[in-house]
């Protein structure tokens, strides 16, 4: 089975490098003939005529019954930078929404890039209490992970110095704290925002379609897709089963409207603030 992954850049860099040397059908037949494309950070892929490359490498694929797997930021509606049938054809497949990883996963990520660089850095160690320290405090993602170990092995060759609690606390200060804000839930926007507007939970998980309503029922969708790693589905669902394109709706009109209401705009700010405090 041949496998290939590719960020959205390695893709880009690609196929203009084949455009250049005109090699693209070269390209294409490269790409076709594979079993499995993995293709990551796929909002990043800009430009009309290399989207359209990427649509038609992933029907080629598809209806070939091999295995397209595609990762973004976010689900395929919302990637707005990407033309439609692009995000059309990704929307047809399966969608799985994948959270921070655990503390078992977040161990194995560290212990693993710690022997890739034992590989490279023969005697290089982390002590367990380091470990521990990093899998307690780095809870984001597999790259803020892998990113805290490679701050470690850099900070190891450039000075000499062991690996220690007291130099990954100092090294790996900025990262934890930008990795470990308070974590905002939609029930406490709910709260919140229920209290701000005078108008009950229940009423923002109704389908009541007054203003006095709606208008703070939008608020609270819009604070929970820009407070929150929630998707625009599960958003929906969690007010009152709601279609993700409400949710969306929602978010761009509450946008809009900010953009050309400062008083609306140092309300959303007020908000923040109590959801943050």
């Amino acid at each position: 089975m041949k496998a290939l992954y590719l960020t959205a850049e390695q893709f880009m860099y690609r196929f203009v490098q084949a455009l250049q040397t005109h090699s693209a059908i070269a390209f294409k037949d490269a790409l076709r003939g594979i079993d499995v494309l993995l293709i990551d950070d796929v909002q990043f892929l800009h430009g009309k005529q290399l989207q359209q490359e990427f649509c038609h490498t992933v029907n080629s694929l598809i209806d070939g019954s091999r295995q397209v797997v595609v990762a973004a930021d976010r689900p395929p509606i919302e990637l707005e930078t990407l033309d439609e049938r692009v995000r059309s054809r990704l929307a047809g497949g399966l969608l799985v929404e994948i959270g921070a990883p655990d503390q078992t996963l977040r161990r194995s990520i560290i212990d693993r890039r710690i022997e890739a660089s034992r590989q490279q850095h023969p005697g290089f160690t982390v002590p367990e209490d380091v470990v521990d320290f990093i899998v307690r405090n780095v809870t984001t993602s597999g790259r803020d992970l892998e990113g805290a170990v490679t701050r470690l092995v850099g900070h190891n060759q450039l000075t000499g110095a062991p690996i220690s609690l007291a130099m990954a606390e100092a090294t790996l200060r900025d990262l934890i704290r930008a990795t470990d804000p308070r974590k905002v839930k939609i029930e406490d926007i709910q709260r919140i925002v229920s209290k701000h507007y005078n108008v009950s939970k229940q009423d923002l998980l109704s389908s009541r379609r007054t203003r006095s309503i709606v208008w703070p029922r939008q608020i609270a969708m819009y604070l929970a897709k820009s407070m929150t790693p929630r998707s625009l589905p599960e958003i929906g669902r969690r007010f009152g089963g709601r279609d993700h394109t409400t949710v969306l709706h929602a978010v761009r009109k509450v946008e809009d409207l900010a953009g050309k209401d400062d008083a609306l705009s140092q309300e959303l700010e007020i908000l923040r603030r109590m959801l943050e405090n």
